[in-house]
């Protein structure tokens, strides 16, 4: 496969991580192609709220079994080719090594790492990562050109953090009752239908959602919402999910308009009204 048939799959792969449910973070930074013959793309999925400390990085198209370690600083540069280096240095300034967590691309090319947000490395020790941070990020890895050893870094990849975990009445309840694509408000449809009726307010709503069992034929017994486990509400999966536990995905027969990513934070972080 040519340079830019690799290339153009790169751009690809960073797309869809770019639209994929549950990514954050952007890309960049340019990176330099590696022995695949193309550059490796970087992603990060999880949540941008550091009280939830979910956050999974992860690189791909990488030469196979490839050993390296993920990097981190808070300060962004571009210094071609450092230290001999293929690649490029996207970061400067305190830089942070995952060292202690080498990985291997093994036989897929890819890698992955849950980072801690309470301890991000430094030079002087690892602190904790606070609301209005921007972290970046970067992969370094082996790599070989010209049949000598060498090393290459994935493109950069910036993730701004915040605070505020998203409550029903100021985040999730709009959700509910703006028009979905090609389907009507939540809230009109599930006035009554499905035995689900969140009423005409957002105190109705809430009451109606959390810790509610569903009475409905094909989700019968299922919880609208479990505070604190997004993966077990029906709400969640029913909007998120295009084969949910139960029933249909909703809205039915359209999408969803808002951010599901939104509903999904406000679960975890315990489902504040």
């Amino acid at each position: 496969m040519t340079a830019t048939a690799f290339s153009t799959a790169a751009l690809a792969l960073l797309t869809l991580a770019g639209s994929a449910s549950g990514q954050i973070g952007s890309s960049y930074c340019s990176a330099n192609s590696n022995s695949t013959g193309g550059p490796s793309v970087i992603s990060a999925s999880g949540s941008t709220d550091v009280a939830l400390n979910d956050v999974t990085l992860a690189c791909s198209s990488l030469p196979l079994n490839a050993f390296g370690y993920f990097v981190t600083s808070q300060t962004q540069s571009f210094i071609a080719g450092p230290g001999g280096s293929s690649g490029n240095l996207c970061i400067a300034g305190n830089i942070g090594r995952y060292a202690g967590n080498i990985v291997s691309s093994g036989s897929t090319g890819a890698v992955s790492l849950v980072v801690d947000l309470t301890g991000v490395p430094a030079p002087t020790g690892s602190y904790a990562a606070l609301p209005g941070d921007t972290l970046n990020f970067q992969f370094w890895h082996r790599d070989a050109a010209g049949g000598s050893v060498t090393s290459n870094f994935s493109p950069g990849l910036e993730i701004t953090f915040d605070s505020a975990a998203p409550t029903f009445v100021q985040d999730v309840y709009p959700l509910l009752t703006q028009p979905n694509i090609n389907a009507p408000e939540c809230i009109i449809c599930h006035g009554s239908f499905g035995g689900l009726n969140m009423g005409q307010d957002a105190a109705s709503a809430y009451a109606a959602l959390v810790n509610v069992a569903s009475t409905s034929f094909n989700c019968q017994g299922s919880i609208y919402v479990v505070p604190g486990d997004f993966q077990n509400s029906l709400l969640y999966s029913k909007i998120a999910s295009p084969n949910p536990s139960c029933g249909s995905q909703m809205p039915f027969g359209g999408t969803f308009a808002g951010d599901v990513n939104v509903i999904r934070d406000w679960i975890a972080a315990g489902a504040a009204f």
